[in-house]
């Protein structure tokens, strides 16, 4: 609680020093033959009672006029819900994916399985955010709309496999579709995290085009590497790999660096799944200062209560005064 007119307290003050001052009466007396006789008498309850009572009337008046003149106030800070943030998540699902050098604390797993645990668990902390989910191999393909509903982008994630929008890496493409989508969205707040293993071998649209179109149109662009380096894919068999050619897995750092230079965002390496948790951390930090909203104080004045209650005992003191508790010469 707080007090808008803490000064007012002074006047409450003063009056109860004015109060102390004792007052000169002057009795004029009239010269009466029984005067022991009535001084004898037992005084009525309504004596006994009139100062006290009146005084107590007094004094809750006079108190609550000076609290609610100093106008208490309930002050409550609240921050504001951040809930115009836009994230689109542009993930790789070519066949290199399944390359198995994503080291865990259990051993190591393939780059999609790290991916899918880490980007489920960060939609399903994104409780005032809206996501929404491209996944892209020789095309890109449209998952998921920007919603709300991030238990629907959180098993899409899961259901995610490696080669299931082909071979190839359209890493252009993907970012494109999600511009494209994202330009829709009025609100100032729109980011694109795009996670990627390997070099863009495919689509219509290059890596740095769509970059430049991103940052014409005020989208940042998050990029991740993932991946500890070059990794062999393939179907593991006698004397080598067997059913899919295979191949070497690796990603083009110098490209996904200058793409998140060009659109204000950040580049991140996530070599292991310990660390691309990490990577999804700060690149919540950095959303949360870029779209940290200032705190908005809620003010609830409490003066009328007091008002009130000084009417009253005010209204009660002048009643009692001119019947109960009335003086008679």
């Amino acid at each position: 609680m707080t007090f808008s007119a803490p000064f007012a307290f002074a006047f409450g003050l003063i009056y109860c020093l004015l109060r102390l001052i004792p007052k000169r009466r002057v009795v004029e007396s009239v010269p009466c033959g029984n005067a022991a006789f009535f001084a004898r008498l037992p005084s009525s309850a309504r004596v006994r009672l009139r100062a006290p009572v009146l005084s107590a009337l007094e004094a809750i008046t006079i108190a609550a006029l000076t609290l609610a003149a100093a106008r208490p106030q309930k002050l409550t800070i609240i921050d504001q819900p951040n809930l115009g943030r836009n994230i689109m998540l542009v993930v790789d699902v070519s066949r290199s994916m399944a390359a198995e050098d994503f080291p865990t604390s259990f051993g190591k797993t393939s780059r999609m399985e790290g991916v899918k645990t880490v980007v489920a668990e960060y939609v399903r902390t994104r409780h005032n955010d809206r996501v929404g989910l491209i996944v892209f191999g020789n095309t890109a393909y449209l998952q998921s709309p920007i919603t709300t509903d991030t238990q629907l982008v959180e098993g899409l994630v899961s259901s995610l496999q490696p080669g299931m929008a082909g071979d190839g890496t359209a890493i252009g493409d993907g970012l494109g579709l999600a511009l494209k989508r994202l330009k829709d969205v009025k609100d100032s707040s729109r980011a694109i995290i795009l996670m990627t293993d390997g070099v863009n071998t495919a689509g219509q649209v290059s890596p740095l085009k769509a970059a430049m179109i991103a940052k014409d149109v005020g989208v940042q662009v998050h990029t991740i590497g993932i991946g500890t380096g070059k990794a062999m894919i393939g179907q593991p068999g006698f004397g080598g790999f067997l059913g899919a050619p295979s191949q070497m897995a690796d990603f083009d750092e110098t490209t996904l660096k200058e793409m998140a230079n060009l659109t204000g965002g950040v580049y991140f390496n996530a070599t292991s799944l310990d660390g691309f948790k990490e990577v999804y951390r700060q690149i919540d930090k950095l959303s949360e200062t870029e779209e940290q909203q200032p705190q908005k104080p809620i003010v609830e004045e409490l003066f009328a209560p007091c008002a009130i209650i000084a009417l009253i005992s005010l209204i009660l003191s002048l009643s009692l005064r001119a019947s109960y508790f009335r003086r008679v010469p």
